[in-house]
């Protein structure tokens, strides 16, 4: 027979049921033990829904800041493009600007 302890949320061992009320004076400190192959089959199917809900709720809070840093590289990426745009723009207005005036004849 296998011995599993069943612990409850706050992490301490759950009080034994009603029916064991004499028998619970001696072991009141003890973990309640699981005997039977069903109630160890329902202990570690109620773990595993814990851990894949603990999953589901880590897999949600890092999704939130992946989908928020993809939004603000696609921002800078459009930035990046408009800053060059506005770059090469000024190039080519400065550029006319400059060969339209004689070198000797520029205002000092």
């Amino acid at each position: 027979m296998s011995r599993v302890t069943e612990p409850t949320q706050n992490g301490y061992p759950e009080a034994p049921p009603a029916e064991a009320a004499p028998h619970s004076r001696r072991s009141q400190g003890r973990p309640r033990v699981l005997t039977h192959p069903q109630d160890v089959m329902a202990l570690v199917l109620r773990q595993v829904d814990t851990v894949n809900a603990t999953k589901d709720e880590l897999t949600i809070a890092l999704k939130r800041p992946m989908d928020l840093t993809k939004q603000l590289a696609r921002a800078y990426a459009t930035q990046a493009q408009a800053i060059q745009a506005l770059q090469a723009r000024v190039k080519t207005l400065e550029t006319p600007a400059e060969q339209s005036v004689p070198l000797g004849e520029q205002e000092v």
